[in-house]
This record gives C-alpha cells, structure tokens and sequence, in this order.
C-alpha cells in the first residue's frame, strides 16, 4: 500500500455510488470521501468546495471534474495537491490507470413476455419459430395473442408444444373459455382478469394479470385483486399503461402510486401500449421504460412486435433491462459502462481538428488519399491536394480518379464519410460504422 492518501470530494446523490466503486477497485492508495451539503457534484465550484471542506486537511485532493472555477480557491487552505477527476464517474479507474473487467450482470428481476400477435391465424410451426427467436432475444415469456372475433381452435395444442420446448407461456384472452383450454395446455400465466371473467381465474393453473374494468379505474382494480385474494388465486397487478398524449403520465403515476401501496405485490406494465403507438426510433423510449421499471421494480414488462418502428422491441428491452438494472443497484447513472443502446449516436467521437489534418497533409510523402471527418466537413488528401467539403460527390468529381477499382474505394468511402457526417458518427478510413448492439450483424460491413 502507498503512503499517498487521496480526499475524494463529493455530493450527496453520488457519494454512496462513489464509495461502491472505489472499495472495488484496491486503488493501491489510502482514501476518505468527503461528502458536501451538494446534491450534484458537478453544480459545486471550486469556491464552494473551499468554504465547506474541513480545515487541516492533508494529502491530495480530487474534485469532480464538472465542477468551474479556479483551483487556487482550494489550494490555498490545503497542504497537498488538489487536481479535477474525470467528469464522469464510470471513468474514475480509467484516471488512475485501472483497468476494469467487463461487468457481470446479475440475473434480471424484471421478466420479459413476448406476445405474438394474431396467433389464432398462424400455424403451430410459424409461432414456434416466431417464439424460439423472441427466446433467444431475451423473452422469459411467450404470450399467445388471441382475437375477439377468430377462434384458437389449435390453442390447448399450441400450448402443449410450447410447453414440450421449454418455453414459459402465457395467453392473452377475455374469453374464459380460451383460458381454460390454455391452462389444460400448460400455460401458467393468463391475461387478463377483470370483473367479466373473474369468475373462471379458480379453474386456472398458474398466476393471473388482474386489470380495472374498462372506464372504471384504479377502485375497480383493488375490488377485483380482493376477489383474487378471497378465492386465492396468485395474481399480478396492471394498472395499464395508456398511449403517450392520451394518458401516460398519469398511467405512470398510478403505477408508483401501486408500488407504494402494496410494495411486495408483482406488477406489470404493458410497454408496447407506448412502443407500438409512438412513430419514432423505439430504442431511447425502451430504455426509458426499462429505466422506470427498475426504480418502482416493476416484475413484468409485456411488448409486442408489429409497427415497424418496434420490431426488434424485446431485444432492446432486454439490453435496457440490464443496463437499467445494474445502475439502479449500483446507485449510478445508465451511462459510461454499457453503450449498446447507441445506435445511431456513439458515447464520444475522438477526431483530429481541421488544424491538425492540415498539418498532418502537409508531412504526407505519397499519393495515397487519406480520409477524416472532421469540424463538420469531409478531409481527403495527400501530397498533391487537399479538398475539404461536405458533399462526397463534390470531392469525387475534382479527384478525377481514371483507375475503376480506385475509384469504386474512393467512392465507397466517400459515401461512408458522407452518411458520418450526416449522422454524427466517426468515421474509420476502410473501418466499419460502430451500431451498439447492431455492430455484430453488421461488422463485416465496410
């Protein structure tokens, strides 16, 4: 152990998560942290720190590293070196030059059901295909979609074959008569109980979602779980989850009021209520919902996958409920230590600047063309020309490039650089783009 001892200053919402990162990380130097009257450390200045850190303090000292201001405020009144940390607490082994092992999630609390949509018009095989890839994208659970007006006549059938493969199997009915059949079938999970079909929960075999009654709210919900707990029956509360601009915050309302309410019951949100209903980009909003559901430790999450904004949703909830999980045990932020939900954006994009590229352009001793993005243009030279703009097709027609299978590289990069550029991705002259949890289907792409 070194006789160097290192003051950690700190505000009171990352204190307990800087505690738990530094008794993990045997830093090889003694240490305390200081925990200021600050809610967020990066709002502190250095002016602040200075009037409320403790007198006669010796040894080093690490501020964060969001925190403003001069730095002699603190050197003044402490006898040893004062230096900014990193601004992002994630980053803090990377500062003292530890390297860190790839995180080991804990099993997930919050079970995935993967509902396939209009089962009763597919065949047996076609919902076992669709259920072995919602498995393999992180699906605890196969719901088995039914509809009002078409019969599941191969219901009790398809539940059996579910069953002899392992999988969990739910079904999603009002229909009294389909949910029997599914629980002489092996499903152990039915959705949903309301005061309509409350009567047939007695004859299932496994746990039910109880739901309001259509209109009623939030009393109809409680009147119904009392039903459910006279006759017995394990239940799972939903409160639902109404579409965003018709509802939805007061939906999630509802939901930390019922964990407030009974913290020991099993509660799901059906996500894809706001999944499939709002026309963008799904993975930021899975990550949000993943989020909330680990803070009021929400036990189910129920998707589907129809728009085709939200076709690949339970992969996506399963990333997110990871990321979300973790940072909420380890009382952190869902940033720094897992970046497979940045897609179409990336964490930080090391590059050189425009100053820099000139310099470089003019220590070039060949013909080779050299390829950046940089400062909001594209950058190609060497030692006969520089061309900075921001349109590809202008580069490629001033190159004047005769040889076809040159010109076909020049014009495949340039086109890369172009969609970086557009994007805000770094660009890697002959790399492939970085699309988190999709780089793997696409890492033999140049």
């Amino acid at each position: 152990m070194s006789d160097k001892h290192i003051h950690f200053i700190t505000g009171r919402l990352a204190s307990p998560a800087l505690v738990k990162l530094l008794s993990g990380l045997s830093p090889g130097f003694s240490y305390d942290v200081i925990t200021l009257p600050a809610q967020v450390a990066a709002l502190m200045t250095t002016r602040s720190i200075a009037r409320r850190i403790p007198a006669n303090l010796t040894g080093a000292m690490l501020i964060p590293g969001g925190c403003k201001g001069d730095m002699q405020e603190i050197r003044k009144i402490v006898s040893g070196p004062v230096s900014r940390g990193p601004v992002d607490l994630n980053d803090l082994p990377r500062h003292f030059g530890i390297k860190r092992g790839k995180i080991k999630y804990a099993k997930p609390h919050l079970q995935i059901i993967a509902e396939i949509v209009d089962a009763p018009t597919m065949s047996i095989p076609q919902i076992v295909k669709r259920a072995k890839r919602y498995r393999k994208d992180g699906a605890d659970w196969i719901d088995l979609g039914c509809m009002n007006d078409t019969p599941f006549r191969h219901l009790k059938e398809t539940v059996q074959e579910l069953r002899r493969l392992k999988f969990n199997v739910s079904v999603d009915s009002f229909n009294p008569e389909e949910l029997i059949a599914a629980s002489r079938g092996g499903a152990r999970l039915f959705l949903s109980i309301y005061s309509g079909n409350i009567s047939a929960a007695t004859k299932l075999k496994g746990k039910v979602v109880v739901i309001p009654d259509p209109g009623k709210g939030a009393r109809s919900l409680y009147k119904n779980v009392r039903r459910l707990e006279k006759t017995r029956v394990p239940f799972i509360m939903d409160p639902i989850l109404d579409p965003l601009t018709l509802g939805a915050a007061r939906s999630f309302a509802r939901y930390a009021l019922l964990r407030r309410k009974f913290p020991k019951a099993e509660i799901m949100m059906g996500v894809g209520n706001l999944l499939e209903l709002t026309a963008v980009d799904n993975i930021g909003m899975s990550a949000l919902l993943m989020g909330i559901c680990a803070e009021l430790k929400i036990d189910y999450a129920l998707t589907t996958e129809v728009a085709g904004w939200n076709r690949d949703s339970v992969r996506q909830l399963s990333i997110a409920r990871q990321i979300m999980e973790h940072a909420v045990s380890n009382g952190v932020l869902p940033k720094g230590f897992d970046d497979r939900l940045l897609v179409a954006c990336e964490a930080g994009r090391p590059q050189f600047t425009a100053r820099q590229l000139m310099a470089m352009s003019k220590k070039v001793r060949d013909k080779n063309f050299r390829i950046f993005v940089a400062e909001g243009f594209i950058h190609i030279f060497n030692k006969e020309i520089y061309i900075k703009t921001k349109s590809a097709q202008d580069i490629f027609d001033r190159l004047k490039v005769d040889d076809p299978s040159h010109a076909f590289y020049l014009g495949k990069e340039l086109s890369k650089a172009e969609t970086a550029l557009d994007l805000g991705k770094t660009y890697r002259q002959e790399g492939a783009f970085n699309w988190g949890y999709l780089t793997k289907r696409t890492k033999k792409t140049r």
